[in-house]
């Protein structure tokens, strides 16, 4: 195993059985690494300087990378899946992104291409588990009329006030159609533009602000009987 892929296994001690991605990128020669397709210049991303220099046969810079973004996708991936699974697809994500990376060409950030392949292994880890909900956002709201006073634009994530919220939220996202709440997971919680969730969901802008505001009100919907916990202020 080289030292890119032993930064990646090293780094997760929940991991069982590193001898599976043994063989997770060869070393790089110095051909290997000349015949890179060319990047495309990206100033605003800091992170293609570590990509050429993974590329050029720096096994320290995609540690680096990992280091940077493991905490994040985890998050994501946890926020998906639940469950020990989560630790092994986190994993299986930076796995992924080191054997495609001489591939990567700069067309859009890291971070957004990384995303991608979380969400891709996500996703792709729920429909073998036959746990992809078919219910549209649209059939959501119609299960659940009226004009409730409630801020349906606000961030879900602002509602995790108290650790009993966080559980209730946490659970409540699980509830949800597997886009909604990637969707809620990228925007509300990780914080990503519209941009670069267009990028990872392969969606218009408009289409991903529309399932945005739909799957805040879908939400907000299931989170009502909960309501008297923030509003009474349940302390930590």
């Amino acid at each position: 195993m080289n030292s890119s892929a032993n930064a990646v296994t090293g780094a997760l001690p929940w991991k069982r059985d590193a001898a599976a991605v043994t063989a997770a990128s060869p070393t790089i020669s110095a051909a290997t690494a000349a015949a890179a397709p060319t990047l495309v210049p990206r100033a605003a991303d800091p992170d293609m300087l570590l990509v050429r220099q993974h590329l050029a046969g720096d096994a320290k810079a995609f540690e680096t990378l990992f280091k940077k973004y493991q905490t994040p996708i985890f998050n994501v991936v946890m926020r998906m899946v639940r469950g020990e699974d989560a630790y092994d697809i986190t994993q299986e994500v930076f796995l992924k992104a080191l054997r495609a990376l001489k591939n990567f060409r700069g067309d859009a950030k890291f971070s957004t291409w990384l995303y991608t392949i979380a969400r891709h292994t996500c996703l792709n880890h729920l429909r073998h588990k036959h746990v992809i909900e078919e219910d549209s956002l649209e059939e959501q709201q119609e299960d659940h009329p009226g004009n409730e006073p409630v801020d349906w634009d606000m961030n879900v994530s602002s509602i995790c006030e108290t650790r009993e919220l966080q559980r209730v939220v946490d659970y409540l996202l699980t509830q949800m159609p597997a886009e909604a709440r990637l969707l809620l997971i990228l925007r509300d919680f990780e914080q990503l533009s519209y941009d670069e969730i267009s990028h990872i969901t392969e969606l218009s802008i408009v289409n991903v602000k529309s399932k945005i505001h739909r799957a805040r009100q879908a939400f907000k919907k299931r989170f009502q009987p909960y309501m008297e916990l923030l509003e009474g202020g349940v302390t930590k």
